[in-house]
């Protein structure tokens, strides 16, 4: 009967020391896998963003680069590699929902913009991209290369997002953005 006493003692002095049952725990890290995000106050930082957030896959950061009235255009050249009628209302739910689909198949993602011309008048830019892009499955790599022509506002709150995104084809071996985008919608 001691034994059994002396026992369950022991057991409530160990769950008692052993846990902090009754004050909050020490906050978790971020994941290192989140894309590094920047309040978008000129039109080149939202290019940056878009570019993490691409790259780390991280949906959240890449649709706050657009604007809610955002809308996509493929490079008609692209007509004979994509379904007829892929280009058609592409806005920022099209978007959003393509991008995630992709984030979801590729589990590496390598973006590199080359900076080609950049014009501004206050309340508006237009940014000319020539950019590569290395995607990675589990079964295959894919890579495209283009030229992306960003339109970007500034909106009522001060902070700028893509209006408008034209995609053009610049190379005959790769695919573009715009076809990885169609044949992934």
């Amino acid at each position: 009967m001691d034994y059994r006493r002396l026992k369950i003692i022991f057991i409530i002095i160990l769950l008692s020391t052993a846990c902090d049952w009754f004050n909050p725990r020490e906050a978790e890290k971020p994941s290192e896998g989140e894309s590094e995000w920047q309040e978008p106050i000129s039109p080149s930082i939202v290019i940056s963003n878009l570019e993490r957030a691409f790259e780390g896959g991280n949906i959240y950061n890449y649709s706050s680069s657009l604007s809610r009235d955002f809308i996509f255009y493929g490079d008609p050249a692209d007509s004979p590699y994509v379904e007829p009628g892929s280009f058609n209302d592409w806005d920022y739910d099209v978007e959003k929902e393509v991008a995630t689909m992709i984030f979801n198949t590729f589990v590496r993602i390598n973006l590199y913009f080359e900076d080609s011309l950049k014009d501004s008048t206050g309340t508006y830019a237009t940014f000319y991209e020539i950019y590569s892009m290395n995607l990675e499955s589990l079964d295959s790599t894919v890579i495209a290369v283009g030229l992306a022509q960003f339109q970007l506002a500034l909106d009522s709150t001060n902070l700028w997002s893509i209006i408008e995104w034209r995609d053009f084809r610049i190379d005959s071996i790769y695919i573009d953005w715009g076809i990885l985008k169609a044949n992934t919608r």
